[in-house]
């Protein structure tokens, strides 16, 4: 696929090594974008670019990298589509990947990477999503993503007219923890205060726990201020002092070990008082992230992008 730091294959495209990431990682932002795990938008992403080096000679694209969007596009929503119709234990929720994996030439739009964001996404039809996030974030002409997505420019618009809209209201993702309300929730659970911890929590407050099954962890939301506050107490004796921070999807998270089992939990805010406690807890989900010594999830190696 390479020679030299370039890529090869077909007449009429080449690509140095430099831009080949670049453009790599673009897609890979994409994929990520609209299926929600990284390992998912890399088989996409090298898939892509793959056919792209199996072209006849000839028939090159006359843009390479909006060629490569349309097919890593489409590879994602079949992926998408795929995993809706597969089983999953309990709550599912996106992959959380360390930051340092995020596309460095978005980073000014780096919240709707955020998980919240994310898992708001998964409500939206695959074609809304996708349509979506090539016109807000990577700033695409209709007609280019009318053609990415095979469909009439007037629907594309449609699509992300009722997207942006949902996401505005129904669907709207809580926002990110600022320090201070982070500082409050750690110091009253680290305190054991339950009546602190209700204190800091919104009355509908959730607690979502992604394991798939493969360890310990609620397959149902916890619901309620009292009840997540006692959940979070709870396992936070259980921890025996194993917490560390950690930066997840661009946001602050926390890396915990409880009763073996590693987790990492981030907090979404509304008005000012945490709503929503995200608990990732399958060790298959959770090789994209640096963890510190000795929370790494047991039989799984990390690995790289």
């Amino acid at each position: 696929m390479t020679s030299g730091g370039v890529l090869t294959g077909i007449d009429g495209v080449a690509m140095d090594r430099v831009t080949l990431d670049r453009v790599r990682r673009r897609l890979l932002g994409v994929g990520y974008r609209i299926t929600g795990t990284w390992a998912d938008a890399e088989d996409a992403a090298d898939e892509a670019l793959a056919r792209l080096v199996g072209l006849e000679p000839g028939s090159e694209p006359d843009n390479t990298e909006a060629w490569l969007t349309t097919v890593a596009t489409r590879l994602c929503l079949d992926r998408l589509r795929r995993r809706k119709r597969e089983a999953y234990v309990g709550a599912w929720l996106p992959e959380p990947v360390d930051t340092a994996l995020l596309p460095a030439d978005l980073a000014e739009q780096h919240d709707d990477l955020r998980i919240a964001v994310l898992l708001a996404y998964e409500q939206l039809e695959p074609d809304e999503r996708a349509a979506l996030i090539l016109r807000e974030a990577y700033g695409l002409p209709y007609a280019e993503i009318a053609a990415a997505l095979d469909a009439a420019a007037p629907t594309v618009r449609q699509w992300v007219s009722r997207a942006r809209r949902r996401l505005d209201t129904d669907l709207r993702p809580p926002e990110r923890a600022s320090e201070a309300v982070i500082s409050r929730l750690v110091e009253a659970v680290m305190a054991g205060d339950l009546q602190q911890t209700i204190a800091v929590l919104t009355a509908d407050a959730r607690v979502v726990s992604d394991s798939d099954g493969k360890v310990n962890a609620a397959r149902r939301d916890i619901v309620g201020a009292r009840k997540c506050a006692y959940f979070l107490v709870k396992a936070t004796e259980l921890s025996g002092g194993m917490i560390a921070p950690v930066e997840v999807n661009g946001e602050f998270a926390l890396a915990v070990v409880s009763r073996g089992v590693v987790r990492v939990a981030q907090l979404g805010v509304v008005d000012g008082l945490v709503t929503r406690v995200y608990f990732h807890s399958n060790p298959a989900k959770l090789t994209r992230l640096v963890l510190p010594a000795g929370f790494e999830p047991t039989g799984f190696e990390p690995t790289g992008s």
